[in-house]
């Protein structure tokens, strides 16, 4: 193999060893020596003068220049990748200047991969969202995927924040969040689902034992809904029609389950829709533990129902949650003239109504003092309406129109309360003047407001504001304000 067939066979590092080798620091030091060989490459890389001297052509000088320089640079980069490589995987990525320009965040999550292992938080949940995001984003919309703890997440977040809130973050985090059509088929998915009428006593057990406790205290209470008929495909009931109630006070589930059309039409013309869902919840009792409540029945009424049906239900409740090993230790409600009446019944208050020779009653412990007190000191469940409706309430009644509250000499009314606002600074009170005419009469976080310490404190220094200092003692003492 010739010189030139050998050059032109070389690449790489070959290449490079093979011009060092060959180069001897003056490319042109041949031209000095005196060979007739040499006259013709002479000729071509340079001019002959009259007194014998010869000249290099400048030109060819500053290529060879040029073509050692670009060498050289080469030499020097292919060394640099030679030692990036020996420091690291095959596998690692060069990321170009121009993106870390375009996309300053790169940067950021290279800067949050080095601290991840270090960090003292739990990124796991953050990692996952990252990757599902990323992953996404290169691929076709429709090919979208999420891991299931993501659409758990998503749930959370449909059911907690409501669908509008969803969508807004949806729309401006793009490939987060699956759409609500989804989210809703992977509710209707779960376990968890409510049949109307269906008083689900394995639930409460399954919940308690998850939790560890047997003792429970039961909420019940109804709100008002849009009167509207719907179909229940997995019970093949059509629901929002006020149900009957049985001898024992519950619900009569499934119906209104037909396949007559003639017999829907009957429904709609002879039976009341319901305007009410009432709920129940019943609240875990740990120690310990914060402990959520857990909702096992719903069902639509028209509020047609007596006192009767009330205590009846409770004690088929009590007997339903006794007989799976968990203890009610007592009922809370609203305070509608039924559910008072079935109150004060089942506590003795003038009333004869009792559970006498029940083995589980319990004994209540009042001081001999409380003479004016009047309740049976043993009980089988306890009764008091919900402190949340009893402080909105007092709030309530201090905003009526056409009551005058007196104490003593005192007029109880909400002037302090708007000489507080316009005197003082409202980092001193942090009310509103909202926070005084709710529109929302049900809004508690404005009651509490209204009876926090620092605006009893202030109320201390303006005149005549004793009456409504201690109402406001009233409504805001820790047995109202604790939820």
């Amino acid at each position: 193999m010739n010189f030139t067939e050998e050059v032109l066979s070389l690449n790489g590092e070959p290449f490079y060893n093979f011009v060092e080798q060959q180069y001897i620091g003056d490319g042109f030091a041949f031209v000095q020596l005196d060979s007739e060989e040499l006259i013709p490459l002479k000729k071509t890389a340079g001019i002959f003068l009259n007194d014998g001297r010869f000249i290099l052509k400048k030109g060819l000088v500053y290529k060879v220049e040029k073509f050692l320089k670009i060498l050289r640079t080469l030499n020097q980069e292919y060394l640099t990748s030679l030692d990036h490589h020996s420091s690291n995987n095959s596998s690692d990525l060069i990321v170009p200047e121009y993106l870390l320009k375009k996309f300053p965040f790169i940067q950021t999550l290279i800067v949050y991969s080095k601290l991840i292992a270090d960090c003292k938080y739990d990124l796991t949940f953050l990692n996952i969202i990252l990757n599902n995001i990323i992953r996404n984003l290169i691929t076709e919309e429709t090919g979208f995927r999420y891991e299931t703890i993501v659409r758990q997440f998503a749930t959370s977040l449909y059911i907690l924040g409501g669908r509008i809130a969803y969508e807004f973050v949806r729309l401006n985090i793009p490939a987060l969040l699956p759409s609500v059509q989804i989210i809703q088929a992977y509710i209707v998915l779960l376990n968890n689902h409510l049949t109307e009428g269906l008083f689900n006593d394995g639930g409460i057990l399954k919940y308690f034992n998850m939790n560890q406790s047997t003792l429970g205290f039961v909420a019940e209470d109804a709100t008002p809904v849009v009167p509207k008929v719907t179909y229940g495909t997995k019970s093949n009931t059509f629901i929002r029609f006020s149900l009957p109630l049985d001898s024992n006070g519950l619900p009569i589930k499934n119906s209104y389950s037909t396949d007559s059309f003639t017999r829907l039409e009957e429904w709609y013309s002879d039976i009341k829709q319901a305007t009410l869902l009432n709920a129940y919840l019943i609240q875990p009792l740990s120690s310990s533990l914060n402990i959520s409540p857990y909702i096992f029945a719903a069902y639509g009424t028209d509020n047609k129902f007596e006192s009767s049906d009330v205590i009846s239900r409770w004690y088929k409740i009590y007997q339903e949650c006794k007989a799976k090993g968990i203890c009610i230790l007592g009922f809370s409600t609203d305070c509608d003239s039924r559910y008072f009446h079935s109150m004060r019944s089942s506590l003795g208050f003038f009333a004869n109504f009792t559970y006498d020779g029940h083995p589980d009653l319990l004994s209540v412990d009042l001081p001999s003092s409380w003479c004016w007190f009047l309740m049976q000191q043993k009980q089988l469940y306890m009764c008091f309406q919900d402190a949340i409706h009893i402080c909105t309430k007092l709030r309530n009644r201090l905003l009526s129109e056409t009551t005058h509250l007196l104490l003593g000499e005192q007029l109880i009314n909400m002037e302090p309360l708007l000489y507080t606002i316009n005197n003082y600074s409202k980092l001193d009170h942090s009310l509103v003047v909202s926070d005084l005419n709710p529109k929302d009469r049900q809004n508690y976080n404005s009651a509490a407001k209204i009876s926090s310490d620092n605006i009893l404190t202030l109320l201390e220094n303006i005149p005549n504001s004793l009456g409504i200092n201690i109402y406001l003692q009233v409504c805001g003492s820790n047995k109202y304000k604790n939820k």
